[in-house]
C-alpha cells in the first residue's frame, strides 16, 4: 500500500465557519489516519538510526517501543532494508505522522543470519574466540560430562562409542532442552553446574543435526559466554557440519558430530593396552640395558678395588717418598738460601760504609805519606834551586861589585841611580853607595865624556 495514495472522506461543512486550533486539527487528523490505517506493512531502508535514553528504536516518522523489541533476533542498523508491520499515528507535539512498528523483519538477508553475523563480530572483538584461551583435552579422560537432551540421538551415540572404545569411562549427563526458547539458558546452566558442583575431566556440549532454526540455541550469547568462562575443557558437538555455530567457535575443540566428540575423548581400550604393553616392553629393554651397563661398570670398578691394607701400604710408601722429597727440597732450599745469604753478605760488605771508610782512611794515610814525601822532595828541590839562585844572584849582586871597589851613585833624596852626568847639576846633592856604608856628597863639577 502506498502512503501517498489519496484518502477519500467527506466532511460536513456547517453554514458557519469552524475555526480549529492547532491541537484540535492535529487530533482530528490523527483520528482519521489511525482509523483508516489500523495495521499496514511498509518496506523501506533504515537511515539515521539511533537508540535514545528511553531505549526505543527511533527514526524520523518511525517508532518501535521497547516492549516489541524482545521478539527481534537482529539489531537494526543504518542501510538495512526491512519490512515493518506498523500502525499509522500522529505525534501531536510536532503535528507530524509516524509509524508505530510492531514487527520488523530484514529483507534479503535472513533475520537469524543477520543476528548471527552481528553477534559473531561483537563477541570476536571481545576475544571470546581467540586461540590463546583454548584448553587442551586430557589424554586419558576418566570422567566425562555431557550436556544435551536425555532423549536425543546425541547421548545414545556418545554412550555407544564410549562403551565400544573404553568401557571404564564414567559418563555424567545433565539433561537439557537443545532447541526452542530458554534452551540456551538451560545448556549454560548445565555447564556452570559441572564447573561449580561436579567437576569432570572434559565436557561434551551438543545435539544432533537440524535446521539452522533448530540449532539457534547454540548461537545465543548466554551459552557462548558460559563456554568461554568454563574451567573444564569443552568439546562442541553440534551435528551439523555445514554451518558453524558460535558455540563451536568458543569451545576448546569442535567435533562435527557427537560420535566424533566421543572419539576424541575415549581412547580405544585395546589400542591403548597395546600401546602401554609396547611402552612396557621398551621400558624393560631399556632397564636391562641400563642394568647391563651398570654391571659392567661395577665389575670394572671391582677389579680396580684393592684391600684397604694394601692401599694404606701404598699411601705410606707415597708418604715416605714425599717426606724424603720434602726433606731434600728443604735441604736444597736451605743451601740455596745460605748461598744467597753469603752472596748478599759479600755484596753488602763491598758496599758497606765501614769498609769504604776503612779503605778511604788507608787511602788518606797513603795520600798523607805521599804528600809528605812529595813536600819534602819538592822542598829539597826548591832549596837546591834557591841555593843555585842565591849563588847566581850573589854572583850578580851589586855588593859583590862594590866589594871589588866599585860604587853606586844616586840622587838625593829621591834615590834615582845616576847613570848619566846630565842627570845631575853642579852643586846637586848625591849619595855614593860603597861596599860598606855610603857617602853624601855635593857635586862641585860635572865632566862630560869626550
Amino acid at each position: 500500500m502506498d502512503l501517498n495514495d489519496p484518502i477519500s472522506f467527506t466532511l460536513e461543512v456547517p453554514d458557519q465557519r469552524r475555526i480549529f486550533s492547532v491541537s484540535e486539527l492535529t487530533r482530528e487528523i490523527r483520528g482519521l489516519l489511525e482509523d483508516h490505517f489500523p495495521f499496514i506493512w511498509v518496506e523501506g531502508e533504515i537511515s539515521n538510526f539511533r537508540v535514545p535514553a528511553s531505549g526505543h528504536y527511533c527514526q524520523v516518522r518511525c517508532v518501535m517501543f521497547r516492549s516489541q523489541q524482545r521478539w527481534m533476533s537482529f539489531q537494526p542498523e543504518d542501510g538495512l532494508h526491512v519490512l515493518c508491520q506498523a500502525r499509522v499515528s500522529v505525534y501531536e507535539p510536532r503535528g507530524e505522522y509516524q509509524l508505530l512498528v510492531d514487527v520488523m523483519e530484514p529483507r534479503g538477508l535472513g533475520a537469524l543470519q543477520l543476528a548471527y553475523e552481528q553477534m559473531k563480530r561483537r563477541l570476536e572483538a571481545e576475544g571470546l574466540f581467540d586461540p590463546e584461551h583454548k584448553k587442551p583435552i586430557p589424554f586419558l579422560t576418566q570422567r566425562l560430562g555431557v550436556v544435551t537432551s536425555a532423549t536425543g540421538a546425541a547421548i545414545r551415540d556418545i554412550i555407544r562409542v564410549v562403551r565400544e572404545r573404553y568401557s571404564n569411562l564414567e559418563i555424567y549427563l545433565y539433561p537439557v532442552r537443545v532447541q526452542g526458547e530458554g534452551a540456551a539458558e538451560e545448556i549454560a546452566a548445565g555447564i556452570d553446574t559441572f564447573n561449580a558442583e561436579f567437576p569432570v575431566d572434559a565436557l561434551i556440549v551438543g545435539r544432533g543435526g537440524g535446521s539452522w532454526e533448530d540449532l539457534w540455541a547454540f548461537n545465543e550469547e548466554a551459552l557462548v559466554r558460559a563456554i568461554f568462562r568454563s574451567q573444564i575443557p569443552i568439546i562442541s558437538a553440534v551435528g551439523h557440519e555445514i554451518d558453524t555455530t558460535l558455540a563451536d567457535l568458543a569451545a576448546d575443540i569442535r567435533a562435527p558430530t557427537p560420535s566424533a566428540a566421543a572419539d576424541l575423548v575415549a581412547q580405544h581400550k585395546e589400542a591403548l593396552e597395546a600401546h602401554v604393553a609396547n611402552l612396557f616392553q621398551r621400558l624393560q629393554g631399556r632397564v636391562r640395558q641400563i642394568l647391563s651397563l651398570v654391571g659392567e661398570r661395577l665389575s670394572s670398578r671391582k677389579q680396580r678395588l684393592r684391600h684397604p691394607a694394601a692401599r694404606l701400604a701404598d699411601l705410606r710408601l707415597r708418604l715416605d717418598e714425599h717426606t724424603q722429597r720434602l726433606e731434600f727440597a728443604r735441604g736444597q732450599r736451605l743451601h740455596s738460601e745460605a748461598q744467597t745469604f753469603l752472596r748478599l753478605r759479600d755484596q753488602l760488605f763491598h758496599i758497606s760504609p765501614g769498609r769504604r771508610i776503612s779503605e778511604s782512611r788507608g787511602l788518606l794515610d797513603q795520600c798523607w805519606r805521599d804528600l809528605g814525601l812529595f813536600a819534602r822532595q819538592s822542598l829539597q828541590r826548591k832549596r837546591q834551586s834557591l841555593e843555585r839562585s842565591l849563588t847566581q844572584l850573589d854572583g850578580l849582586s851589586p855588593l859583590k861589585i862594590l866589594a871589588r871597589g866599585y860604587s853606586i851613585t844616586t840622587t838625593w833624596p829621591k834615590g834615582e841611580v845616576i847613570r848619566l852626568v846630565r842627570q845631575v847639576k853642579k852643586g846637586a846633592a848625591v849619595r855614593v853607595h860603597l861596599h860598606e856604608g855610603a857617602l853624601r856628597c855635593n857635586v862641585t863639577d860635572v865632566e862630560e865624556k869626550n
